[in-house]
């Protein structure tokens, strides 16, 4: 028999940081056990009904989620995308180099998010997204790409006769996309706006690559213009704390917020845009945003605070796979935590989920290092030698937290980057600039 407390002296801490920092929710691989379907549940069903409404009247709408920080925006965003990507496609869309680039970008990111396969399905969203065009309403998928590339191009302009740019071109490259795994990664590469040379072009018989912000604008329109067809697009912009700074030391969101204008301006069709920020940011840069594109978010949605019994939730989430191992049973669903100290550190009755776990992270490791849990007194104070913010500043102990933080940050790159001509020319200078910066080069130019 394996008691709980040697569980967790052997385990790593299963509030570790590393596993409650959520980014690109297509390159995280989160365990579905640990959600607690309570926590910002109106929010998630608000989205839904959005959804739906887009499916039936295509009409593209912009939210703004809003939050403290560790209330939960990006986690929120992913489990968006598991539970209602049966009734749209979700591009994750995060911190651009530069404004300049910034249709690019989102093409960029919005293709590569269309490559991924959604839980539970066999196939990418960019391939469900071909099956759902109307000209499979009347014959199967597998007739449709077996016939000439001609043939697939002419149905197509005949089911889209109006509002495609470069129709020709871009449908061939979509057939080359579904039909020819030999030319599937050039088409991908060609769809997101590589720089392709020109025997690559005329495999792919296309003239020049997407390489502008009006080129790139017309083919997310042509994107916008199928999926009518098929299901929503939900554009998730997020970590948006890291994207370039005006000369004033401001944000630059009035480059998304004019992005977001001419979404709608343009009469784009069948997008949810949701801009993920943390509320004092929003706060903060608000009033530099034009008024005509602040009219343009239909709605602002607040990640509010969770309760106590949320929070205990959110423990018990995190040390169940503990206790279905450990013998005997553990007398409470939290153990070796007790609600007390959700009681002591939130006196309020509120707190935000980082916190929550960020505490649970504190006890237990305290817990590792003594063996019992720091004593807390009638009076609702703790020991001062017992207190749980003592860190282990051993020089092994951060060498061991880098390891871990690093080799979950390189095999997520490592999947991610298969080339470096997947970057873009400012991608890559950004990139750059941030290794010097890391070295402590001096003037850095930006």
């Amino acid at each position: 028999m394996t008691s709980l407390q040697n569980l967790i002296q052997q385990n790593l801490n299963p509030f570790d940081q590393n596993t409650f920092r959520p980014g690109n929710f297509w390159q995280e691989r989160p365990d579905i056990a640990l959600e607690v379907n309570g926590i910002h549940w109106s929010i998630l069903q608000t989205i839904d009904q959005i959804i739906t409404q887009i499916g039936k009247d295509n009409a593209t709408r912009t939210y703004l989620l809003s939050g403290d920080r560790g209330a939960g925006k990006s986690y929120l965003l992913g489990r968006l995308k598991r539970q209602l990507n049966d009734k749209a496609f979700f591009a994750y869309i995060g911190p651009w180099p530069d404004s300049d680039y910034l249709w690019r970008h989102t093409l960029r990111n919005t293709v590569d998010s269309l490559i991924y396969v959604p839980e539970g399905q066999s196939e990418s969203q960019l391939l469900l997204w071909l099956k759902g065009l109307p000209s499979l309403h009347h014959r199967s998928f597998a007739k449709w790409v077996l016939g000439e590339r001609g043939r697939f191009i002419q149905d197509l302009k005949a089911s889209f006769p109006v509002g495609i740019y470069n129709g020709k071109e871009f449908f061939g490259v979509l057939y080359d996309l579904a039909t020819n795994p030999d030319l599937r990664s050039l088409a991908y590469s060609w769809l997101k706006g590589d720089n392709l040379d020109k025997e690559e072009l005329k495999v792919l018989r296309v003239k020049q690559p997407i390489d502008s912000e009006d080129a790139a604008q017309k083919i997310l329109n042509n994107i916008g213009r199928i999926a009518t067809s098929t299901q929503p697009i939900v554009l998730c912009f997020d970590n948006l704390d890291s994207i370039p700074k005006l000369p004033n030391g401001k944000l630059d969101l009035q480059s998304l917020f004019n992005l977001n204008s001419t979404i709608h301006n343009e009469k784009l069709r069948n997008f949810l845009v949701l801009i993920s920020l943390v509320t004092s940011t929003w706060q903060n840069n608000r009033k530099a945003i034009q008024p005509a594109d602040l009219d343009r978010i239909h709605q602002a949605l607040r990640l509010k605070s969770i309760n106590l019994d949320q929070a205990a939730a959110l423990w018990a989430a995190r040390l169940e796979s503990l206790h279905l191992k450990a013998q005997p049973k553990p007398s409470s669903g939290i153990a070796p935590l007790s609600r007390d100290w959700l009681e002591h550190y939130f006196p309020g009755k509120k707190t935000l989920p980082r916190n929550t776990l960020d505490l649970g992270r504190k006890l237990i490791d305290y817990y590792k290092r003594h063996g019992k849990m720091p004593e807390l007194k009638a009076d609702g104070k703790t020991n001062e030698q017992d207190t749980i913010d003592t860190v282990d500043n051993s020089q092994e102990k951060i060498l061991a937290n880098f390891q871990l933080a690093w080799n979950k940050e390189f095999q997520a790159v490592q999947k991610q980057v298969t080339r470096i001509g997947q970057f873009t020319s400012p991608e890559l200078i950004w990139r750059l600039r941030q290794v010097l910066e890391a070295l402590k080069l001096p003037q850095i130019s930006r």
